[in-house]
This record gives structure tokens, sequence and C-alpha cells, in this order.
């Protein structure tokens, strides 16, 4: 089965310095991931596989400036023809972004734009945002610039979130937001997964809003086919076949499993799926939501 990958990371630590790297992580220890990923690299975690596109997500590349990263992930894809698009970072707290969006979408495979946004005020040591965004006036003034400058939205948040959300993005019909990692799932009990799934479906009633699988490792290190099986099944039941799409986050999983691995996984879970439905989770809707 051919797919698209629409859920990576590419860093160079001669190129940037990846200070986030240095701090403690929501997932634990990563120090493993101090080496350099590159565009190579995927290719050959997936030479056995037909991975024939894939969309780049921001990791906090960049000296002086965001658009550093994006300009030097256009420069690999000119000369990789990989990735196809990039979901680029820029602090939506300042006041004062918009050039630099208008910087980031000068290059021809930005397409969206990602601000991490996971909080939980009981739990800090889950957070990646610093406080609750959704509600921030100023961040929430300029997501409103996504529209236009025809951006996607990735969505990286919990559960806890969910409500917040969907508050904003009702308000703003035409930015499309793609839920990054399932939702991010960080527990496993039924107490948990029940919030998330009843989350997810207050989400999915809103049409402008689809979601990504991928990043089940995170949570959940020692996963299993089986073990996800039903996390990805949900999400398709929630969400429809025509809302989905699969990802890999590599490098970052590659902690806890191999790229084949992942796509095999997906793969034998969808097995008895249509070849329509088939193609429309693995490259025809990330082809249209991410526009390559």
């Amino acid at each position: 089965m051919k797919f698209i990958d629409a859920h990576h990371h590419t860093w160079d630590l001669s190129v940037f310095p990846y200070t986030w790297m240095d701090d403690p992580h929501p997932i634990g220890d990563i120090s493993a991931l101090k080496n350099n990923y590159v565009i190579k690299d995927l290719l050959e975690d997936s030479e056995n596989l037909e991975l024939f596109k894939s969309v780049h997500v921001q990791c906090g590349g960049g000296k002086d400036s965001a658009v550093e990263e994006t300009e030097w992930l256009q420069s690999l894809a000119d000369k990789n023809e990989f990735p196809q698009a990039f979901v680029v970072y820029s602090d939506l707290l300042n006041e004062n972004i918009e050039s630099e969006i208008e910087q980031h979408c000068s290059f021809k495979n930005t397409r969206g734009l990602r601000y991490l946004l996971n909080y939980d005020s009981k739990d800090p040591t889950h957070c990646f945002a610093p406080s609750e965004v959704l509600l921030n006036n100023t961040w929430k003034n300029n997501y409103s610039l996504l529209e236009k400058y025809n951006l996607s939205f990735d969505l990286h948040l919990y559960w806890n979130q969910y409500q917040y959300a969907f508050d904003l993005i009702k308000l703003h019909p035409n930015i499309l937001n793609i839920i990054d990692h399932a939702g991010t799932p960080r527990q496993r009990d039924s107490e948990y997964l029940d919030h998330w799934r009843n989350g997810l479906k207050l989400l999915a009633s809103l049409d402008n809003i689809v979601m990504k699988i991928s990043g089940l490792g995170m949570f959940d290190q020692q996963w299993t086919t089986e073990s996800i099986r039903p996390l990805v099944l949900d999400c398709i039941d929630i969400f429809g076949v025509d809302r989905c799409i699969f990802a890999s986050n590599f490098p970052v999983d590659r902690l806890f499993s191999s790229y084949e691995k992942v796509w095999t996984s997906y793969f034998e879970i969808t097995n008895d799926f249509s070849t329509d439905e088939k193609e429309k989770l693995f490259y025809k809707n990330s082809e249209k939501f991410y526009r390559i």
C-alpha cells in the first residue's frame, strides 16, 4: 500500500541547536533523540515500504527566527523532493507575529502552523504550553490570521482542552484544524479514555476538524498492534474514513518502535477496510488536507 507520512520531523544538530532536547520532556528520557535525523534517514527507514510523500512538522529549528527552519526545509525539499509540505511554527503569544507568518508563507511548501497547546494545571510535568493559551486573547487573535494566509492548524492538546478548542474553532469555520497524535491520549485507563472519546465526538461535530492518527507510542512505549487497535478504530469511527489520516511521528516514535512496525500495524488494523477506504486513510486524505 502506498502512503503519505503526514507527520514526521527532520533535524540536523550542526544547523540548529534544538534547545528543547535538553529540557525535561513529558514523554520521559529523550536523550536518544540527540542524533541527526535527516531526509536520508527517513527514506532509509521506509525503504521496504511505499512512502511517496511526506509532511514535515515543526521541531524548534531556527536560531534567531522560526522562519530559518522553514527556509532550511525548503532547501532540503528542493534537493530531495521530500518533504512536500511543511507545518511551521510561530509564537502566537507574540502580538507582532503576522510579519513572521507572512515570511513562512513565502516558501512554496508551507501549508500549516503548529503551536503545542498541551496544558494541564493539575499535572505540570505533562505540559508543553506555558499556560492555557486557548483562553489567551492575543493567541486567539493570531490564530485567526491563519484564514488570511490559507494555513491549516495542527492541534496538539489533551482531552481537558477539547472544549476550549471547540469554542475557538467554531468561530473560525474557514480554518482547517488537524488533530495531532490522535488527540494525545496520555493515559490508557477506561475513565481517561471515556473522556478522550467523548471529547473527540465533540470536536468531530465541527466540519473543519480532521484526525491525524499518529504518535501512539509516546504514552504507551511498550505498545503492540493490539494495544493501539482500539484507539485507531475509535478515531476512525468518530471522525469517519473521510476525515482521518495516518502518520509516523518519526523520529520521536523511533524511541519505541521501528518505522516498519508503525506502518505494518496500521495496515493490519485496516486490513478489512475496502480499497477505497484504505486509499483515503493512507494518502488521498493527506493529499487533500495538506494540499500536496
